[in-house]
């Protein structure tokens, strides 16, 4: 068996206990703040530390996995550690514009040091994913959806408990994941074929498409006004669940296929091309199955007993109308990766179009479709950034 696919099967593997975490996150901030003015404030706040997640995730997979071995990893992190800094900044500053005079407070403090250790983190793992540790790199996985549980449990009816979760929980993932800075992983022979570990064109590039195509919860947060009290927070409920379903899937989907598509082998876009369709229509269907099971009579009685409020019928209904969404999402994550790996900027213009139409879908369907226009509207950008990868590359590379 090659490398690349045992690390797929052993990623799908563990992404399931990550989904039975994810799952009883979503259960324990259900519980304690329900749907609520607060639970909005909450959200708003996680989404700025996925954002940072997201953006650094795909940033530094796609700048940093393609590098030969022989390039330290400390080599690497020291390249880009202005690149860190300023997506750190960038998030603050949009946590204290979603959050107001609130980020002031404790509950403030802790999303926002949560922030800075998310995009660390982030280019942390994708540090331990290219030396082909995507096991350790669970460490920060698992302790994150840990640390919300303890939080909430600890610190009731209140955002700062699941907060200072995510804060604890994010320091102590990035502890685990910080040996992997001190270690060689190739031969020295290679240092010669090695590329400068600065590359600050292709940086920008590869930035630009993780703010604009990684952009997954900013865009609904500008237009959260949009929606009654409560219903951001019943949107990010729904997406808890889609996420808990996809998310590991796809992270080793594009780890897997950025390895694959690294040499710039024609014949490897088909197959990345081939398998984007067969991931697609699974992850849609693991979506769907997810839906279906919150909104099966049986379960859904005992999640609403557990969580204390009618959570099951509107998290399972957003979940199906979002089912398309997480088709595309695995499509995307298998098949542009030939290209964000040889010719990135041809993704850059198409992640325009899709924010543009994203935002456009938002402004207008919003006040009529309610929270289902948020999984419509990114439907339409996951659709119009399959033209970006599906046409075979320019030239061998």
């Amino acid at each position: 068996m090659s490398k690349s696919r045992e690390a797929f099967l052993w990623m799908v593997g563990l992404s399931l206990v990550t989904l039975v975490l994810g799952l009883l996150r979503e259960f324990a901030i259900a519980r304690e703040l329900k749907a609520s003015g607060a639970a909005d404030l909450f959200f708003r706040g996680l989404v700025v530390i996925n954002t940072a997640r997201m953006f650094g995730m795909a940033l530094f997979r796609a700048r940093w996995i393609p590098v030969p071995a022989a390039v330290p990893a400390g080599t690497l992190m020291r390249a880009e550690r202005w690149t860190c800094a300023a997506i750190s900044l960038v998030c603050l500053i949009m946590l204290a514009l979603f959050m107001g005079a609130e980020i002031a407070g404790p509950t403030g403090w802790a999303l926002a040091g949560a922030v800075v250790l998310a995009v660390y983190g982030s280019a942390v793992r994708a540090l331990a994913e290219r030396a082909g540790r995507e096991r350790s790199a669970f460490a920060l996985e698992w302790a994150l959806p840990i640390g919300a549980i303890a939080g909430a449990l600890l610190v009731p009816r209140s955002t700062l408990g699941p907060s200072l979760g995510l804060l604890v929980g994010l320091g102590v993932g990035l502890v685990a994941l910080l040996p992997v800075l001190s270690r060689r992983t190739g031969p020295e022979d290679q240092a010669s074929e090695a590329p400068r570990a600065d590359d600050p064109a292709r940086t920008r590039v590869l930035l630009l498409d993780a703010l604009v195509y990684g952009n997954l919860g900013l865009t609904d947060t500008a237009f959260s006004p949009l929606y009654a009290e409560g219903q951001f927070a019943l949107l990010n409920y729904g997406y808890l669940f889609v996420n808990a379903a996809i998310m590991a899937p796809t992270a080793a989907a594009t780890v897997v296929s950025l390895r694959l598509a690294a040499g710039g082998d024609a014949a490897m876009h088909a197959v990345l091309r081939r398998w984007a369709v067969i991931g697609g229509l699974a992850s849609a269907g693991l979506v769907a199955a997810v839906g279906g099971l919150l909104m099966w009579e049986p379960i859904a009685r005992v999640i609403d007993a557990r969580v204390g409020w009618s959570l099951s019928a509107a998290a399972g209904t957003f979940v199906l109308c979002a089912a398309p969404f997480g088709g595309l999402r695995m499509m995307n994550a298998v098949g542009r990766q030939f290209v964000v790996a040889n010719e990135p900027g041809r993704v850059v213009r198409w992640d325009l179009v899709g924010l543009v139409g994203r935002a456009l879908l938002l402004a207008t369907c919003a006040m009529t479709l309610g929270i289902a226009a948020s999984p419509l509207a990114l439907v339409f950008s996951e659709a119009v950034q399959i033209a970006a990868w599906w046409r075979g590359p320019r030239s061998a590379v």
